[in-house]
């Protein structure tokens, strides 16, 4: 069975939040301090598309979106997953380009911040088309090393 993209409903977050990545977790601590609790119930209220990939039983293993910024066609991409997506990472590598494409349809521009020692992330954006940028040394609430990417659409 196949893994599927839907939008996100409220029942989706108290699974996610209690299920994520260890470096999804880290990342959100180290950019904001946020718990992924508070993090996941900001976001579904800021983004203009909020999209939850479910596992074939219907089980919430990601979440990904795009949030306005104060800049007219640029938004804020972001995504946390729990440690099942791995198990559907073929499809899901297969689909996500354009699954970026539609949430990301309007924006010109597309941008975000990953914490540097989130090496997953990096790989996937990556292969999405994003370029990383800039290194900053000192981002967040902890001062860790982020790497700002972008992606012209």
């Amino acid at each position: 069975m196949k893994c599927y993209v839907r939008k996100t409903l409220e029942k989706d977050l108290g699974h996610l939040e209690e299920n994520l990545r260890d470096a999804d977790v880290a990342e959100l601590d180290a950019q904001s301090g946020l718990t992924p609790r508070t993090a996941l119930r900001t976001v579904i209220m800021l983004s203009r598309r909020c999209m939850t990939v479910c596992g074939p039983d219907g089980t919430p293993i990601g979440i990904y979106g795009v949030n306005d910024t104060r800049v007219n066609g640029l938004g804020c991409v972001w995504m946390m997953a729990t440690p099942d997506l791995i198990t559907h990472q073929r499809q899901f590598i297969r689909e996500c380009r354009e699954e970026l494409a539609n949430v990301t349809n309007g924006y010109k521009c597309a941008f975000n911040y990953t914490d540097a020692r989130n090496t997953v992330h990096h790989r996937w954006l990556k292969w999405c088309g994003f370029t990383f940028i800039k290194e900053h040394k000192n981002y967040g609430r902890n001062q860790e090393s982020f790497y700002e990417f972008v992606k012209i659409l």
